[in-house]
């Protein structure tokens, strides 16, 4: 479990790596305002269930990774919004996502291993995450884990005038939407044994684990994004 769930982590920060969109420079907090390559980068984000957060990040605090694909249409995206303040850091983020296409932003994406959206919150030395791997664990009853695949849509991509040949500039506008959950590091003997047994009495069941008996909880987290952003250019985009 614990496995899966750093899996992604390290796929968003090799992503991150790869990204190439150009340096960060801070904006100072509560600005709207671009900075002074034009880009401006904005997401609000509303938590609700077991925790409840309501944020908005803007500038660096809104992060974008991106890989291009070798075939159209099979880029991977990553955003996070960050938050912190007196010693507390909160994060949600999306992703890795498969399938983003700046050409087609209806098409079908996919998040990797069901770990598409994460929940991090971090009090002094006390931090938690909620992520849909965990979802499906506990709480998704579909098979195909319908319930636990992020929800990123696209009100508008638009390209935009760059003046560096080697970038792309474009306009990001849109909304998200995951469940995700908090599972037990050590789950109890009651909880495995439950899930054991129903397995061999019943077959297979979805979800695998009783989330009550578990102690596991449950979040929604939901929000809109408004990310002006440069990407590496590609012979044609994805």
């Amino acid at each position: 479990m614990t496995r899966t769930r750093y899996l992604p982590l390290l796929l968003t920060a090799l992503i991150a790596t790869l990204a190439g969109c150009g340096d960060k420079e801070a904006e100072k907090p509560g600005s709207a305002a671009a900075d002074a390559r034009g880009l401006s980068k904005s997401m609000t984000v509303d938590v609700s269930g077991a925790l409840n957060l309501h944020y908005e990040a803007k500038g660096d605090a809104v992060g974008v990774g991106f890989l291009p694909g070798k075939l159209p249409g099979s880029n991977w995206l990553t955003l996070s919004a960050d938050q912190e303040a007196e010693g507390d850091r909160n994060e949600v983020s999306i992703g890795p996502i498969l399938g983003f296409s700046f050409d087609n932003p209806d098409q079908e994406k996919q998040a990797i291993m069901f770990q598409g959206g994460r929940v991090e919150v971090a009090h002094d030395e006390n931090s938690a995450s909620y992520d849909t791997g965990s979802y499906y664990q506990y709480y998704d009853t579909d098979k195909s884990g319908a319930n636990s695949n992020v929800r990123l849509d696209f009100s508008k991509i638009e390209k935009l005038q760059s003046d560096n040949k080697l970038l792309d500039r474009y306009r990001l506008v849109g909304t998200f939407q995951f469940n995700a959950a908090l599972s037990p590091e050590q789950p109890t003997d009651d909880c495995t044994r439950e899930a054991a047994a129903y397995a061999a009495q019943h077959g297979e069941r979805h979800p695998g684990f009783d989330a009550k008996l578990c102690n596991a909880k449950s979040v929604v987290a939901k929000g809109s994004f408004d990310i002006t952003q440069d990407f590496p250019v590609m012979g044609k985009a994805g």
